[in-house]
């Protein structure tokens, strides 16, 4: 801490010892297209008056304002641009030491009137594309993400696991992930957010940012690291929509559609969406256990059959209102009804020795229904003086009402006798949340940035829990497996980032967040189950050098949390026969993670990453515990003591040809973990690779094709270790002519090869065993998209980051 303080008022020194030796201006305006109406968004580009080069790219704002800071003295013009509208040009100013400060009369941009027959758009982005600090998965203009799910592009994703068995997901190697949408956490428990993405149609994103680094503006909850679905926004002003519908096969149909209008003027954008899918699935999930008894070796095989379907709607409705050129309020209403109904006969197999001992037949049939309703609030502010204030408000309502009903049958070889059970397990689960956010973002000096804020998450959720046999006609409950209780859990936090440019070449970042947490966990009656208080620093360090024109390199420090979920501590009990089985476990502690990392860029596109992260206290879900004596096994979460990961990554856009592009990406994870488990030493190390390429061709008649491939080895989940797969997914678009829409085919998992297996052989705590998930292959779908309503005047949707004016430049 005393490293990083210092290093922040260093920071301070040197940026006021530059103040004084500065030799640049500023360059400000304002764009109308009439007398008194102002234009935002329309392109200014920053022009040196010799020759017409390119200086600095920027947009205009809500207010149709503009501005170039830290302009080398000189001479310029200023032009200005947008599509539906004629060029226009300043008359050459100068910018000295005499005139630092230049401020231009109001331009005055009018309409093209000329009717534009076709415009052939030949740029396209790459579906994975490597930034600073983030990898970016740019969904929409992927063919074979068309009419997907957002569950299968994060399986295709760069360093993204998905585990559907266990609802987990992993990043990096590591288990600590947090999902956004549009930038807010979705504060769900995992197998939530798991069941939202498969049932999100993948028409509807725009991109997602895989955050490895996140700054302290940040939550700095996930020690993996931050994943940001970006759904998409309609622009363009006037009345318009798009539209999407998809017809799927695999072994069941799986239809989806989606419906998004936008009307937009200068004064209120309002905004809606509405989709829909449902994935009927096919899986089938097996488990060989071995476990050494006191008269001998016993076997267990069991095996699935997984017939599920996902109906999912999801609905928004938003505005964003101008009060004024400086001031804008934005409200959300949003909400989903997702549902999971799943037949699962399950066959259990015990040998002693050789020889098979029982038969067992269990029938499951579950119905899992998540109910989300939201309503945010936000108002932002900018000043004369170019501070910024921003305020948000969520209130949010979920509810999980998840009943599985069993019937369970005992065949015992050997006396030949039949023993049948009936029972059913109940859940209710309602949660509901505050969340209150405030940011202020000022400048300090010229080239300092400072942002700090203050953000309050308060929770309240009741699960009950309640199982009950069919007992001489009767259903009797069982208090055993009865589980009742209220969690409340606030999170208070602030934050403050400055950031410094020291001179062109290097830029200086350093934050420090802290949040406090208080969880109790309580029965019904008052008893105190768990009763925590906790508060961490979270630092943040971020250093950018550009070496040359051609070369940039980047290091950073972060520190974060994972909190154990309110499914970790006290769960619903999950049945896979009568011996195997799953449940939560109290005691466990949050992970605290300490992580470094460096990216070398090469020519803006080609980047090169390595990370180093110390976890202490790793939530791994979905541990074995072994009872030798009974052969029973129950999967709950574990804190592992220490698990250290090296992370190395690459990417490598290559253009083969003029109508072929290649985007490849590499990752490879070295994790050691060292722990004690059921009071044994544990020490598994291993190497991880995951290979990522996609291939683009530009075929006539405006078709182009799309093949992505994934290759990933074996890594580690917790003290299981999964084993190695792969996917080959194809597509192909065809662009219909006079903007009628697209259609796009494609074909996922073609050798069914994305077969999920964890193993474990680890004969101090008398576990092996191997599981196995195979999902449906072969999936086809054929998607149609189409944009409709007035196309005569675009704004640009891109909102500016820190790499804005490279971006523009480019």
């Amino acid at each position: 801490m005393k490293t990083i303080i210092t290093l922040l008022f260093l920071g301070i020194e040197t940026f006021c010892f530059a103040q004084n030796q500065t030799s640049t201006g500023e360059v400000s305006g304002k764009i109308n297209e009439s007398a008194n109406t102002p234009l935002p968004f329309a392109n200014i580009l920053l022009l040196n008056a010799k020759d017409s080069s390119l200086v600095k790219g920027s947009i205009s704002k809500d207010n149709g304002e503009f501005i170039f800071e830290n302009t080398k003295f000189g001479q310029y013009i200023i032009a200005a641009s947008m599509v539906g509208y004629i060029k226009i040009y300043t008359q050459p100013f100068v910018v000295s030491a005499e005139r630092p400060k230049v401020k231009l009369a109001t331009m005055v941009i009018k309409q093209n009137t000329n009717e534009l027959k076709e415009l052939a758009v030949t740029a396209k982005k790459p579906l994975f594309e490597q930034q600073i600090d983030r990898m970016v998965v740019n969904v929409a203009g992927s063919i074979t993400a068309a009419g997907g799910t957002a569950l299968e592009v994060l399986e295709r994703s760069p360093g993204v696991t998905i585990n559907r068995q266990s609802n987990s997901m992993m990043m990096g190697g590591k288990s600590g992930v947090m999902v956004m949408l549009n930038g807010k956490l979705t504060r769900q428990p995992m197998d939530a957010v798991i069941q939202m993405l498969e049932g999100m149609n993948a028409s509807n994103i725009d991109k997602i940012e895989l955050i490895t680094s996140p700054a302290a503006k940040y939550d700095a909850e996930g020690d993996a690291g931050i994943i940001n679905i970006v759904m998409k926004k309609n622009m363009n002003f006037g009345t318009n929509g798009s539209l999407s519908a998809t017809f799927g096969y695999g072994w069941y149909f799986r239809p989806a559609a989606s419906l998004s209008l936008n009307h937009r003027n200068k004064k209120i954008n309002v905004y809606s969406d509405y989709s829909f899918s449902n994935n009927h699935n096919y899986s089938k999930w097996n488990l060989y256990r071995e476990v050494a008894q006191p008269n001998g070796r016993t076997i267990t095989d069991i095996v699935t059959n997984r017939f599920s379907s996902f109906p999912q709607h999801n609905a928004k409705v938003g505005f964003d209102y101008n009060l004024n050129s400086n001031t804008i309020i934005n409200g959300l209403i949003a909400g989903f009804n997702t549902e999971s109904y799943l037949d699962a006969p399950n066959e259990s197999f015990e040998y002693q020795g050789e020889l098979l001992s029982k038969k067992s037949y269990l029938n499951s049939y579950e119905i899992n229904l998540w109910q989300h309703f939201m309503l945010n609030l936000n108002l932002k502010h900018t000043f004369k003086n170019k501070q910024e204030w921003s305020f948000d408000i969520d209130r949010l309502w979920y509810n999980n009402h998840n009943p599985s009903n069993y019937f369970n049958e005992v065949n015992t070889i050997e006396s030949g006798s039949i023993e049948k059970q009936e029972f059913r397990i109940s859940k209710e689960c309602p949660v509901q949340l505050w969340v209150l956010k405030s940011d202020f973002f000022t400048k300090i000096g010229k080239k300092g940035k400072l942002d700090l804020g203050f953000k309050a998450a308060l929770t309240d959720l009741n699960n009950e829990v309640t199982l009950e046999n069919f007992l001489q006609n009767n259903w009797k409950e069982d208090l055993s497996f009865a589980q009742k209780f209220v969690l409340k859990e606030d999170v208070w936090a602030t934050y403050l980032n400055y950031n410094i440019a020291f001179n062109k070449k290097t830029t200086f970042q350093s934050g420090l967040r802290y949040e406090y947490t208080q969880t109790d966990l309580d029965s019904p009656e008052g008893i105190s189950l768990l009763h925590r208080r906790y508060g961490n620093l979270f630092p943040t360090v971020f250093i950018s050098h550009k070496i040359s024109k051609t070369k940039t390199l980047n290091l950073s420090y972060n520190k974060r949390i994972t909190r154990p979920s309110y499914k970790d501590f006290a769960p619903f009990t999950l049945f896979f026969d009568q011996n195997t089985l799953v449940t939560g476990n109290p005691k466990l502690l949050p992970t605290i993670s300490d992580a470094v990392q460096g990216n070398f860029v090469l020519k803006e596109k080609y980047i090169f990453s390595i990370k180093y992260s110390n976890d202490k206290n790793t939530i791994s879900r979905y541990q074995p515990r072994v009872n030798t004596e009974t052969n029973q096994v129950v999967y709950s979460a574990e804190n592992l003591d220490v698990v250290q990961t090296v992370a190395l990554g690459g990417s490598i856009p290559v253009k083969i040809t003029k109508w072929w592009q290649s985007q490849n990406n590499l990752s490879g994870n070295w994790q050691s973990l060292k722990t004690f488990y059921q009071d044994k030493s544990i020490n598994i190390s291993v190497w991880n690779t995951q290979f990522n390429t996609s291939q683009t061709f530009t075929l006539p008649n405006k078709f182009t094709a799309e093949i992505t491939y994934f290759y990933n080895t074996p890594s580690l989940s917790g003290i299981i270790k999964s084993l190695a797969k792969s996917e080959f997914t194809i597509g192909v678009q065809k662009q219909l002519p006079k903007d009628y829409g697209t259609f796009r085919l494609n074909m996922s998992d073609v050798f069914w090869t994305n077969i999920s297996r964890w193993q474990a052989n680890i004969p101090a705590l008398n576990l092996m065993q191997t599981t196995t998930f195979i999902n449906e292959p072969r999936v086809v779908r054929l998607t149609f998209n189409r944009n409709f309503g007035n196309k005569n005047v675009k704004a640009n949707k891109k909102r500016a980051t820190g790499s804005e004016e490279e971006r523009l430049r480019l």
